[in-house]
């Protein structure tokens, strides 16, 4: 069997449902990729609809699912490090999210995390030791089938969803947080899942010369070439206390899907993808998402608004658990932010360019391959939105 026919089916797959489904009553399985090429880096997605019957053998249920699978490219697999980062996220719908969610109820809190999807079961292997292998597989729900959608990338989030969005990753953070501070021990037992992801090296470099002309196209932000240190030029910050938690480590608008309402607010939203789990500081998901995935026009007025509505959600949530949340200030986050935003802005600046704002239509994207760095490739509206970015940090002293 090929590589690619392998990864594109899914062996003995009603061992991992049986704890979810009857799978007696499963009577066919359809298998095809949900996603286009392209549109996931680190992994392959799968839609499964499985056909269930019925009491009365006439009608059948359909289940819809999702499996993601390891990247079918070899160079996929050893650059996304699918022995770490396929580990992690099992992980945290296995162990993490339950803990998590049983801590919450502990406290009286009812309405328990709920922002990813519902899961249907993981494996690593058939062998059951600890390799990731082609037979490794995550089952989801299939959240498109539920009325969710991914925004449109270039375009990016309005204020009312950035707000929803940023509520949802308030309670990701500050539940773990008061995990730790209360339940130390048990603690422990979620850093195992948290590995921090680098590519290797040469991968950075590849960027470096165009991301270089970018910045220095506009005057204003050539005075300050010299203070951006890019990806692969800067070591991440080191977590400084109290604030370590949780982090999703790579928050934007392709890995969270939301139920928007007719005048396109979203009312509902769904993380994805915490195969770079970590732990670290809740500033630095806050920054990589808010300037990844909001709309230009919503950070050029509204920046405050959402450090002030992350914040605000982040401390409710820390004072139903007893927390002492005078150590975290509003003033102690933004200068969790500063902290984080050496690093954060070349992370920020190779997304936006690369990934975010310069979408190719009917192309395979292929990590490492240098078509993807011309100049050419770069539209206006990326090198727009990276200036802005460059002024703003500049002129609030994140520079």
């Amino acid at each position: 069997m090929s590589s690619k026919t392998c990864i594109e089916s899914i062996r003995d797959i009603q061992t991992i449902l049986k704890n979810k489904l009857d799978i007696e009553k499963i009577t066919k399985i359809d298998i095809t990729r949900l996603t286009a090429p392209g549109e996931n880096y680190g992994s392959l997605i799968l839609k499964l609809d499985l056909y269930l019957s019925s009491v009365n053998s006439v009608d059948e249920e359909i289940v819809k699912l999702v499996a993601k699978k390891i990247p079918v490219e070899q160079i996929l697999r050893e650059n996304f490090n699918i022995q770490i980062t396929f580990k992690n996220e099992v992980g945290l719908y296995e162990t993490v999210l339950p803990i998590l969610q049983n801590f919450q109820r502990s406290h009286g809190i009812q309405n328990v995390i709920n922002n990813v999807p519902k899961f249907f079961g993981a494996r690593l292997n058939l062998d059951g030791n600890e390799e990731v292998t082609e037979d490794a597989v995550i089952i989801l729900e299939n959240l498109t089938a539920k009325g969710f959608s991914n925004v449109e990338r270039t375009t990016g989030f309005n204020l009312e969803s950035t707000k929803l969005i940023l509520e949802d990753l308030a309670e990701f953070h500050a539940v773990p947080l008061a995990l730790k501070l209360k339940q130390p021990k048990l603690f422990e037992r979620l850093k195992k899942f948290c590995n921090t992801f680098e590519f290797k090296s040469e991968f950075h470099k590849i960027f470096w010369e165009t991301t270089r002309a970018v910045i220095k196209e506009k005057p204003t932000c050539a005075l300050l070439d010299n203070k951006i240190k890019l990806l692969g030029q800067i070591e991440r910050p080191e977590v400084m206390e109290p604030f370590g938690t949780l982090v999703h480590d790579d928050l934007w608008s392709n890995n969270t899907m939301q139920k928007f309402a007719p005048n396109q607010i979203a009312v509902e939203n769904k993380f994805l993808d915490f195969q770079f789990l970590d732990y670290g500081s809740p500033a630095s998901d806050f920054l990589f998402f808010v300037f990844t995935s909001v709309q230009l026009g919503v950070l050029e007025n509204n920046l405050d608004i959402l450090i002030s509505t992350y914040h605000n959600r982040f401390l409710k949530h820390l004072e139903v658990f007893g927390c002492d949340i005078g150590v975290f200030t509003v003033e102690k986050f933004i200068e969790e932010i500063k902290r984080e935003s050496a690093f954060q802005i070349g992370h920020i600046i190779n997304f936006v360019l690369f990934i975010i704002k310069t979408k190719q239509e009917n192309v395979e994207v292929k990590i490492l391959d240098h078509i993807n760095i011309k100049p050419s490739l770069i539209t206006q509206k990326a090198k727009e939105h990276i200036w802005f970015v460059i002024e703003e940090w500049n002129r609030r002293g994140w520079l």
